[in-house]
């Protein structure tokens, strides 16, 4: 087999341009070439340097993701948020320190994700380029604390009920009623937690005040983010899903009663017992 026929039978099964690195390294021995490429001694086994030339090919996705990771911190710092642009990729790829089409896969992560939009010809811009706009208070409430949260719900909750006991059709309470039947039932946790949130989200669809019923369903979507559902599974037990089956039908009962007083205070009292068991407090 020729020195080129060896060399291309070696390296152009992963794709790299062997006549281009051929002509920069005539004259070695097969083994010589590989070892100019990788770094390897001439002893380990072309398999093996296959191998890591195949790893080293992957590194621009990790770098694409670790770069995007730390694109997104400095957007939610504020960086560029004057000119609601981003700088080119060439000054980025610079900064970084790596090729231009891995900073072009890390701001299309970004653009998956809606935190940038890219006009061709015009550059990157940041989607939410107002510190005041929804998005961007949206963005800054996702790190909103347990406790927090919680005083909002004790705040906002209440006072849905109230309204739902007031304003609720009978097909809308008995959406509540099914919800609440079905958690009841429920035989694992994410089932009834599933249940259970939706039990509250009928109780903020008969409050008819649209305003508010959004609230909630900003809450609930963070609320629904993997350490919230972690630290409601570290707190769930059996004993504590049948005491919120029988406060949610306490609640029930003052909405089928029409009683917006006593289903302010049942949703404050369950929220209670709920906040005693997620913070211990």
């Amino acid at each position: 087999m020729s020195q080129y026929k060896l060399f291309r039978y070696t390296l152009s099964p992963i794709g790299l341009d062997c006549k281009r690195i051929f002509v920069t390294c005539r004259g070695k021995s097969g083994l010589d070439l590989i070892r100019y490429w990788t770094g390897r001694a001439p002893a380990d086994s072309i398999g093996s340097t296959l191998d890591q030339i195949k790893s080293s090919q992957q590194m621009p996705k990790l770098v694409a993701n670790d770069i995007a990771t730390v694109l997104k911190k400095r957007i939610s710092a504020g960086e560029w948020l004057q000119d609601g642009r981003m700088p080119p990729e060439r000054d980025l790829a610079a900064e970084f320190g790596v090729a231009r089409n891995t900073v072009r896969r890390a701001v299309g992560f970004l653009e998956e994700d809606g935190t940038v939009v890219r006009h061709v010809g015009r550059g990157t811009f940041l989607t939410a380029t107002n510190p005041d706009s929804i998005a961007a208070t949206v963005t800054r409430m996702e790190g909103t604390s347990p406790a927090d949260m919680m005083e909002i719900r004790q705040l906002l909750e209440p006072a849905a009920a109230a309204f739902a006991a007031t304003n609720a059709s009978m097909a809308e309470l008995n959406a509540v009623r099914e919800a609440h039947q079905t958690a009841c039932a429920a035989e694992d946790m994410p089932d009834f937690e599933h249940w259970d949130a939706e039990f509250h989200h009928c109780v903020f669809a008969c409050c008819r005040n649209d305003f508010l019923k959004e609230i909630h369903n900003l809450m609930r979507t963070i609320r629904n983010q993997s350490p919230w559902f972690e630290m409601k599974k570290r707190s769930f037990s059996e004993e504590r899903r049948r005491v919120y089956c029988d406060e949610h039908q306490t609640i029930l009962d003052a909405l089928l009663r029409r009683d917006p007083e006593s289903a302010n205070q049942a949703m404050l009292a369950h929220l209670k017992t709920v906040e005693r068991n997620l913070l211990g407090r």
